[in-house]
């Protein structure tokens, strides 16, 4: 049985995805790359999901593609910087539905977790800005800091299943990053794809990644009525 909806944070609960890629976009832009939002889906293999490196080599292969030779680590922290500023730009808030949502697998008796493999000192700011530490209590947040390995490695699920005292399968996990979902799929854990972007491109990484179901938005989901069907799709399965 699901014991657990276990949560990725960026993107997933508090939307900055777009302030990430943004600031690839600004990051690419001086040193003389144009490239749209739609481009980057099209030409940017790791786009969707990152790490920010490999984008960073993706622009690098791209701009060498048209005669310009770039470091990557010169890219990376112009993104870095274009980053940081966007987020004191942007509101930070859960996404629309998530606190209702979050409410009523409470009322479930669901046991809950964070598990990202944000740096401590950016999700710390995240977490207080978006008022979600208050809900999760840093107990049930697992980071970066936390684990020996970074997504698509499940260590953060095994971790957040440990520190709620229950089997890594036995975890609902909600991402928008199809790397989360194969590191969550490795330990049988039951995958939900929650894509900031209602673009192809967006769902059919999380698809292939090992998502079972798709929700564009927390609303659109009635907690109790989804785990009553993960549960008995999950049993029939074993």
């Amino acid at each position: 049985m699901i014991k657990s909806c276990t949560f990725d944070l960026e993107g997933t609960v508090v939307d900055v995805e777009r302030a990430h890629h943004y600031g690839h976009i600004y990051a690419a832009k001086g040193f003389g790359i144009e490239l749209s939002l739609d481009e980057c889906f099209q030409k940017l293999p790791h786009f969707i999901g990152g790490p920010d490196e490999t984008v960073a080599k993706d622009i690098c292969a791209l701009a060498e593609k048209d005669g310009h030779l770039l470091n990557y680590h010169e890219v990376l922290e112009e993104k870095k910087l274009h980053y940081n500023r966007l987020l004191q730009e942007l509101p930070i808030e859960p996404r629309p539905g998530f606190l209702q949502f979050f409410s009523a697998i409470k009322q479930l008796g669901m046991k809950y977790a964070i598990g990202s493999v944000t740096n401590q000192d950016q999700a710390l700011v995240l977490l207080e800005r978006s008022g979600l530490n208050g809900l999760f209590g840093y107990e049930n947040i697992v980071l970066r800091e936390h684990v020996q390995r970074p997504k698509p490695a499940p260590d953060v699920w095994v971790e957040t299943a440990r520190r709620m005292g229950i089997k890594p399968s036995e975890q609902l996990v909600f991402e928008d990053s199809p790397r989360g979902i194969q590191g969550a799929r490795e330990i049988g854990a039951y995958c939900i794809g929650m894509p900031v972007y209602n673009r192809a491109e967006a769902i059919n990484a999380l698809v292939d990644a090992g998502a079972k179901r798709i929700f564009f938005h927390w609303a659109e989901i009635n907690p109790a009525v989804l785990m009553q069907n993960v549960n008995q799709e999950v049993n029939a399965y074993r």
